[in-house]
């Protein structure tokens, strides 16, 4: 995907940020690369271990142990040939769902976001350490870095998560929420993938899921209503397919409930909870 294709603004911030992004998140192609190598490597020696066991065993003669073994490195051979294009379109899908696809949310959902907000929700998966921070401040300015480590600090510090987030600056809320609905969404896509390969798995929430998720969003709530009507959307169709009893309601004074009923049967398996900074979502790519 190249900037025109995106969807985003044309905006000169916004587009240096993609590119900023996308060079980053396909960076990290020679670290996945290893992983993904290591763990061929793994299956490989795990598979040639049963295959000697068998043959100790002397349930298996020379000649089926060899041609079986050759078999086992010809895939070994064929999948770490097909490494490299494969660790590449997964980078280039997770920039696009993670990066692109929450600074696309809030583009054009939100009831005012700035260009500096639009590029700062792309930029956050690329400040992992002081001198990102510092690197990204310089190239972008002190706006975008602000909204960053607003996001990032609410995460860093659980025990004063509501406050941070209630403190939080109106771009850095809008930042904030545009990631907690891209992570609903991901759920919904994860899950329906997942009913496809074993639909007789029943679907839920780790306990105590959507009281956690009503948590965040009732500090980000009122901050921008149009994100707030997307945030409900995403969550009670999330909660949907996850067969959960709980949805948002608004009540007739505008505050956001939590309401709890009847629980919906059908296939399904348990969904990951929705990240935050610390644990590969906001602010991290995980391969």
């Amino acid at each position: 995907m190249n900037f025109n294709e995106s969807g985003l603004p044309k905006n000169q911030l916004v587009e240096e940020a993609f590119n900023y992004s996308r060079t980053n998140a396909l960076g990290n192609q020679k670290e996945a690369l290893k992983s993904f190598q290591q763990q061929i490597e793994m299956i490989h020696n795990q598979n040639l271990l049963m295959l000697d066991m068998e043959k100790d065993s002397g349930d298996m003669k020379d000649d089926e142990y060899k041609r079986n073994k050759q078999s086992l490195e010809r895939m070994r051979d064929d999948q770490l040939k097909m490494g490299p294009q494969l660790i590449a379109r997964e980078l280039e899908n997770m920039f696009e769902k993670r990066r692109v696809g929450p600074a696309k949310i809030v583009s054009t959902t939100s009831d005012a976001a700035s260009p500096d907000v639009v590029a700062a929700v792309m930029l956050i998966d690329c400040v992992r350490s002081p001198l990102d921070y510092k690197n990204v401040s310089a190239k972008f300015g002190d706006s975008v870095a602000n909204i960053i480590a607003e996001v990032v600090h609410i995460d860093a510090y659980p025990s004063e998560r509501d406050v941070n987030l209630s403190k939080a600056s109106s771009e850095a809320k809008r930042a904030y929420e545009s990631l907690l609905i891209t992570s609903l969404d991901q759920i919904i896509e994860q899950i329906q993938r997942a009913a496809k390969e074993n639909p007789q798995q029943k679907i839920m929430f780790p306990p105590g899921q959507e009281e956690q998720i009503y948590s965040d969003i009732k500090s980000l709530w009122g901050n921008d209503a149009k994100l707030d009507k997307r945030f409900i959307d995403a969550f009670n169709k999330a909660s949907d397919f996850a067969q959960s009893p709980f949805k948002l309601e608004v009540d007739s004074s505008g505050a956001l409930e939590l309401v709890k009923g009847t629980v919906k049967s059908g296939p399904g398996v348990k969904p990951p909870k929705p990240k935050g900074p610390g644990d590969g979502g906001i602010g991290g790519d995980v391969f």
